[in-house]
């Protein structure tokens, strides 16, 4: 007889066992194999970054060429990007009349949304077929001639056409306050960065290192230029054409001139800083001086007729029973 406990016991015996063994077995496998993993990074670290980079003269081939990653979320490489390749496709359409003009422009304001002239023409032409769109939609079902959907056709066909260059206008305006806001500032920097040594180039740098803001990128641009190889005038003069500030045009222009007849630099400055505080406190007190006419508008509109209902209300009564 077979003694059946016995054979369940064995066979359970050897079920753990086996399974056991292949644990250690996967366990060692792993353990074995991250540990080469793990040296062989370190490896590549180490050759990297420690070991001197050496090519054999026989290796041909090279280091295997590694395609780049794929950037960007999949709006911006799919509708965005076809959306781009749209306006590219109807900026063609731009007249050249236009190109330099919108190139000046845009230029100014800073290249909002890296626009170019294209580009900006494109959305022109969408916004006023979209204006169009909606006049037509205002009378299509209308039966006679209706003065009032026709203004507001109209009015929403010209302000299709117009409401691009009003904000591109304002982005222009907004752009050149704020560096006419800071240059002041800007000139007062230059002036102590010059008092205490520096030379004119160093002393842009230091500006353009510290600032991020409109003026700081700008001035940033020209040490650029400069390490290129543009001279410093050409540089200065791209920078005047770039942001069309009158005051920035006129101290480009002195420094040009100090820079021909060898005037020193540390002068100029202390003499321009001093200048632009000047004509900085003078157009703060001519906007303070235009709002009493500025403020007009708004009295009459809101505030005298709520102060006439305050005077006057009590008195309705009274006269009503009086006529």
């Amino acid at each position: 007889m077979i003694n059946l406990d016995l054979f369940d016991n064995n066979f359970v015996f050897l079920l753990l066992g086996g399974i056991v063994a292949i644990l250690g077995l996967s366990l060692a496998i792993y353990g074995i194999s991250t540990w080469f993993k793990r040296r062989g990074k370190v490896t590549e670290r180490l050759d990297r970054f420690v070991a001197p980079e050496t090519i054999s003269s026989s290796d041909v081939t090279g280091r295997p060429i590694v395609p780049p990653e794929i950037e960007g979320s999949l709006f911006s490489r799919t509708i965005a990007s076809w959306f781009r390749k749209f306006l590219q496709l109807i900026g063609r359409l731009t007249p050249k009349s236009m190109v330099l003009n919108l190139e000046h422009k845009l230029t100014v304001a800073g290249r909002p949304a890296n626009l170019t002239a294209g580009s900006f023409f494109a959305i022109r032409l969408l916004v006023l077929l979209g204006g169009v769109f909606l006049a037509y939609q205002l009378n299509r079902d209308v039966d006679a001639i209706d003065l009032t959907s026709l203004l507001l056709g109209l009015l929403s066909i010209l302000s299709g056409w117009m409401l691009p260059v009003a904000w591109l206008n304002a982005r222009m305006r907004a752009r050149q306050d704020e560096i006419l806001r800071g240059l002041p500032d800007a000139l007062d920097m230059l002036s102590v960065c010059a008092s205490a040594g520096l030379g004119f180039d160093q002393s842009l740098q230091k500006i353009s290192e510290y600032w991020d803001t409109e003026l700081g990128h700008e001035l940033k641009r020209v040490i650029e230029e400069m390490e290129m190889g543009v001279s410093r005038a050409d540089a200065l003069k791209n920078l005047s054409s770039r942001l069309d500030v009158d005051d920035l045009s006129r101290f480009v222009a002195i420094l040009v001139q100090a820079e021909r007849i060898g005037m020193s630099y540390a002068d100029v400055l202390h003499s321009q800083a001093l200048q632009m505080r000047v004509l900085r406190q003078l157009r703060t007190r001519e906007i303070a001086n235009k709002l009493p006419a500025k403020m007009i508008l708004p009295l009459v509109l809101f505030i005298f007729p709520a102060m006439i209902a305050v005077i006057l209300g009590p008195s309705i009564p009274v006269l009503m029973n009086i006529f």
